[in-house]
């Protein structure tokens, strides 16, 4: 119910907009823009036969002087899933704090972001709305080798004139300001990043960070670099992270390490096939696989920029993980 009434008043709101645009979200004033966006998919395998109302989101944000911005995201994730394999199902319409923050722009070369917000590595980890990426599912190396989000602080800019060299420094030294919508809890989170565009086409990246969890007391460190190559209708990137861990309680240490390699063909604005390889070793794993290797083919229909039609396959080095997955996914 509570669901339907958002609707509802999300449509009113579009009706009430004579220049909307699908994808631009409702302009009300230059301090107030509203937006939304939805996911579903449904994913089939050995192990797994189900279909799910993913992410329901809104996004507010908008320009409150020269310098000064802000954005809010409120998700609820997953909001239904139906396993058709145990013939069960769940719902759960719960809206948490994905992103929330202000930015004070003083110039290129500084910056400050002051809030929770997407923790500023590589490409994939940027592009938190299901819409916009390229495939269904996430590489495991996106949510498995370090927070995907900071509750704290950013600063950012670029280090020379021509605005190719782009630096960050972030900080957290508290909770999370939402725990329940985090993938890696911590209380401790130092992280720099650099990105450099050698041209229109090529672009370079590294970062080196710290964290302490939560739940069970780990120091991690970790290293990552990422690359990329685009020049359409050719989209190539990768993307690979180590992460040395020291587990307090047992007093013992393990390593991770993973990454992928993806790239994009598309025939058209609208169509493009993608693919993907992937890996990924965890040594302190043993419910899990320690170790996998996994190979995407998928297919990826866009008729405008703000609706997605994904289709792909997965091929598993454990064959009781392959699996199927179509979504489908809209940004208002």
């Amino acid at each position: 119910m509570k669901l339907f009434f958002m609707g509802v008043f999300l449509l009113s709101i579009l009706l009430q907009a004579e220049d909307y645009k699908l994808g631009q979200g409702v302009q009300l004033s230059k301090e107030l823009t509203l937006g939304a966006y939805f996911s579903t998919d449904y994913s089939k395998g050995t192990g797994i036969d189900r279909a799910r109302l993913d992410d329901i989101a809104v996004l507010a944000y908008g320009v409150l002087s020269s310098k000064l911005s802000y954005l809010l995201e409120l998700e609820s994730a997953p909001t239904y899933v139906k396993d058709y394999k145990n013939n069960s199902s769940q719902k759960k319409l719960k809206f948490h704090y994905e992103r929330a923050y202000a930015d004070y722009m003083y110039s290129d070369a500084f910056s400050l972001r002051v809030g929770k917000f997407i923790t500023p590595i590589g490409y994939w980890n940027l592009e938190p709305i299901n819409v916009l990426r390229d495939t269904s599912s996430n590489p495991l190396y996106s949510s498995l080798l370090f927070p995907k989000f900071v509750t704290g602080v950013d600063v950012h800019g670029y280090t020379n004139i021509d605005d190719t060299l782009q630096y960050h420094l972030y900080v957290q030294v508290t909770n999370d300001v939402d725990e329940d919508y985090i993938n890696i809890k911590n209380n401790l989170f130092l992280g720099t990043s650099l990105n450099y565009d050698f041209s229109n086409e090529i672009n370079l990246g590294t970062t080196l960070g710290f964290f302490k969890t939560k739940e069970i007391k780990k120091d991690v460190y970790f290293a990552q670099i990422n690359a990329k190559y685009d020049n359409y209708p050719y989209l190539i990137q990768t993307e690979w992270a180590y992460t040395d861990i020291k587990n307090k309680t047992l007093v013992s240490k393990a390593k991770q390490f993973g990454g992928y390699l993806q790239g994009i063909y598309n025939f058209t604005n609208q169509h493009a096939i993608v693919s993907r390889y992937e890996y990924f070793r965890d040594t302190q794993i043993t419910a899990f696989p320690r170790e996998q290797h996994i190979g995407i083919i998928g297919y990826s229909y866009r008729p405008v920029y703000a609706i997605s039609m994904k289709a792909e396959y997965q091929f598993n080095s454990h064959s009781e993980l392959n699996k199927a997955i179509v979504s489908f996914s809209v940004l208002f």
